[in-house]
């Protein structure tokens, strides 16, 4: 997930559209804001959106897409259309706590009507956030100027490392001085024409192998952008070759239930609807969709059948259908709402006590 920028005081009162809105500006913290942002029945707060699928420039060790049969699994390059963008947009209310969160399978800024999307985006619904990922590749300053025009709040730049041989040894290319010159570009053009938007933003994937090179990080790129910072690596269940997350995995025993059929969905370019993000990866989830937002909004999937069996899968933790969840880790990144009974959980929504106790380190916000 990305990182959305709540301003100081006035902006975060501003903000604050609904009970959600004002748990994630000022109750992050406790357990009672904890509950209240991350478990939603109406919509999803972030939904994915894929704009285009097809085969990545990069080969990034960390992600799914290194693996042979995903690549060539979308070598047939798929891009949205704006009516199917207008779709995803009417599913949502006009609330800062939402977020269409554009992250493309392949490279994002390949998506050609990418300004016009985040133009209707910002226009019908322009208090939800808008963020875009990107490898910086394609960063041009005529790209730059059109994102910052479109009305886009935050952009993205997965810089990965913080020198060249790394950069090169997890994503598998030799760009990384182009993704630097495009960045340090973007920083200044920003700084020089007085931008508001887009926040500009990138982060080094944190391992253990590379952690040494964590401050020098931080202390260039702060100079560029307005908000740099170390993303831990989750391996999402798979070993990856040269890297080791830095931080311990939850012992399987204490596994809990995943957050993510409660707080956020992918979109592909077709407009079909996954349970969760990850399920783009995956040869045995390549073909399961749980509706179409072009023929439902995606509240109404939310709230659906399929939907609800997934989400009570998660709280028995039966996941053999779902063959994503059997061996993801990213349960354990958010904090753990759920309560326990009897080998069962279930969520009890927020108790009076929540507001006074102070969550445990949690990703979520």
């Amino acid at each position: 997930m990305s990182h959305t920028e709540r301003g100081g005081l006035p902006q975060r009162l501003r903000q604050c559209h609904s009970l959600k809105s004002f748990a994630q500006n000022f109750l992050l913290w406790s357990m009672a804001g904890q509950k209240i942002f991350l478990h939603n029945e109406r919509v999803p707060r972030v939904c994915n959106i894929s704009f285009n699928e097809k085969r990545c420039m990069f080969s990034c060790r960390m992600c799914p897409y290194n693996e042979q049969h995903v690549r060539e699994h979308y070598g047939n390059a798929s891009f949205m259309d704006l009516e199917t963008v207008d779709a995803i947009i009417d599913s949502f209310p006009d609330d800062s706590y939402y977020s269409f969160d554009m992250s493309s399978i392949g490279e994002t800024l390949e998506f050609e009507q990418i300004g016009e999307a985040i133009r209707r985006m910002k226009t019908r619904r322009p208090r939800v956030n808008t963020i875009v990922s990107t490898n910086g590749v394609l960063l041009t300053e005529e790209m730059f100027l059109a994102l910052s025009r479109s009305g886009l709040d935050s952009l993205q730049v997965s810089l990965f490392a913080e020198n060249a041989a790394d950069h090169r040894m997890i994503t598998g290319t030799t760009s990384f001085d182009r993704v630097k010159r495009n960045l340090e570009h973007a920083g200044d053009l920003k700084k020089r024409l007085g931008l508001a938007r887009p926040y500009l933003q990138t982060f080094m994937i944190e391992c253990r192998e590379n952690r040494h090179s964590g401050p020098a990080f931080l202390e260039h790129w702060s100079k560029y952008v307005d908000k740099a910072f170390l993303r831990p690596m989750y391996n999402a269940g798979r070993q990856i070759e040269g890297m080791t997350q830095v931080h311990e995995p939850l012992p399987k025993p204490r596994r809990y239930p995943c957050i993510m059929p409660w707080y956020s969905t992918a979109v592909r370019s077709t407009g079909e609807v996954l349970p969760c993000y990850m399920y783009h990866w995956h040869e045995r989830a390549w073909d399961m969709s749980l509706g179409n937002v072009r023929e439902k909004p995606i509240a109404d999937l939310w709230r659906g059948k399929d939907f609800t069996d997934f989400r009570k899968a998660h709280l028995s933790l039966d996941l053999a259908d779902y063959p994503v969840c059997e061996t993801c880790d990213l349960w354990a990144a958010y904090t753990n709402v759920w309560t326990r009974d009897n080998g069962s959980f279930s969520y009890r929504g927020v108790q009076p006590g929540d507001f006074l106790r102070r969550a445990p380190e949690h990703r979520g916000g």
